[in-house]
């Protein structure tokens, strides 16, 4: 008896016994990766899908690296190979868990030579950047296309048959979804464009003091683990040269450094939600992403969230997330100069820079509530599956 039979003859019998119930439970395995910022959807998702959404969920953790592990201690064997072979077993062992109803795949390339055990049942796809995307950046991901042209051909149609057969798509930004049907020929159709989002309960809209005239210094907050990928230098180079005193700069990086100016602060190894982090973000009245490159921008909505006026580079996905000059302000990819003229623009008009938090925060909670984003993925989900 299969996990859909066993719920419709639980429903069935209650249904006998006189007792209402709800839908029958969909048993879903979740394919999540805890690689740098899809680690936040990870957690976000587990606090949002709530027992009332009729899902049954198998988490199936890929975290491509485990500490201690024999794979890792291999000697000679470079680490992207350790990272891969890892993530095989991971995957393997998470799917001998089913049968499921349905799988929910985070970035559909952690099924790479494995799409007989992906077509064994329905499943959903959802991702911030195509493989294609992601090469195009090059260097940036240090994904550069290196291998035979018959190789990159081969996974080519891989992918493009994974994002044909999946019931639907959700891609976080229109950039994304643009590429899954022009470059992997998806059905339009098929494709509904829902960010991950944040939980509005906990990115709370702060009364910042500093927004006060004379009140003391403007925080300024940076977030971005790839520190030079992300523009982390170029927000130095302008601490470096600004003749200003009324500003302090907190960067949240994993990159380790020991900052020469005195008004710059660095915090390392914080994790997604918390609470150190959420108080960065709370008492900053600025958040600027100066990045060289990104497929998307969870920091970004965060900041919003927060109640923040954004700074953040027009790259990959991130356009969907600013309104320019109304909730922060979108500038080209790696341009210090814009940067800095938008910093100083906002450090000089306190009131404008309130009124563009207040708009951040409203606007995220139009289209950056979790909750609600992963209602309306599983709603999507029953309709695609006929529930």
């Amino acid at each position: 008896m299969t996990v859909t039979e066993r719920n419709l003859a639980r429903k069935s019998g209650d249904s006998a016994g006189g007792r209402h119930s709800r839908p029958a439970d969909l048993r879903v395995g979740f394919v999540m990766s805890t690689e740098v910022g899809l680690r936040t959807q990870f957690l976000n998702w587990k606090a949002c899908l709530t027992p009332d959404l009729g899902i049954d969920p198998e988490w199936i953790i890929i975290d491509w690296w485990k500490h201690g592990g024999l794979i890792e201690r291999l000697p000679l064997v470079p680490a992207t190979i350790k990272a891969r072979v890892r993530a095989e077993i991971q995957l393997r062992g998470g799917l001998r868990t089913g049968p499921f109803d349905a799988l929910f795949v985070a970035q559909e390339r952690m099924f790479h030579g494995t799409n007989s055990a992906l077509f064994r049942q329905p499943f959903f796809i959802t991702a911030d950047v195509t493989a294609e995307q992601l090469a195009a950046f090059g260097s940036l991901y240090s994904k550069e296309s290196w291998g035979p042209v018959a190789w990159e051909q081969y996974k080519h149609r891989e992918r493009r048959e994974r994002l044909r057969r999946a019931r639907a798509l959700f891609p976080w930004s229109q950039w994304a979804a643009e590429s899954m049907v022009t470059d992997y020929d998806a059905d339009p159709s098929m494709i509904h464009v829902i960010p991950p989002g944040v939980d509005m309960a906990k990115w709370r809209m702060a009364d910042r003091i500093a927004d006060r005239k004379g009140s003391g210094p403007v925080n300024i907050l940076f977030v971005g683990g790839d520190f030079i990928r992300k523009g982390g230098d170029l927000l130095l180079d302008w601490a470096a040269k600004t003749t200003r005193r009324d500003w302090r700069l907190h960067i949240v990086t994993r990159d380790f450094f020991v900052p020469t100016h005195p008004a710059v602060r660095v915090y390392n190894r914080l994790q997604p939600n918390e609470p150190a982090l959420l108080d960065l973000y709370a008492n900053a009245h600025v958040f600027a992403l100066p990045t060289r490159g990104d497929c998307y921008s969870l920091a970004g909505i965060e900041a919003m969230a927060a109640g923040l006026p954004v700074i953040l580079s027009k790259t990959g996905g991130t356009g969907d997330i600013v309104r320019d000059d109304q909730t922060g302000f979108l500038i080209p990819p790696g341009d210090g100069p814009a940067l800095a003229e938008r910093l100083d623009y906002l450090l000089d008009n306190p009131d404008r820079r309130a009124l563009m938090g207040c708009a951040a925060r409203q606007d995220a909670e139009a289209r950056y509530d979790a909750k609600k984003n992963v209602q309306a993925i599983v709603q999507h989900m029953r309709d695609h599956l006929g529930r």
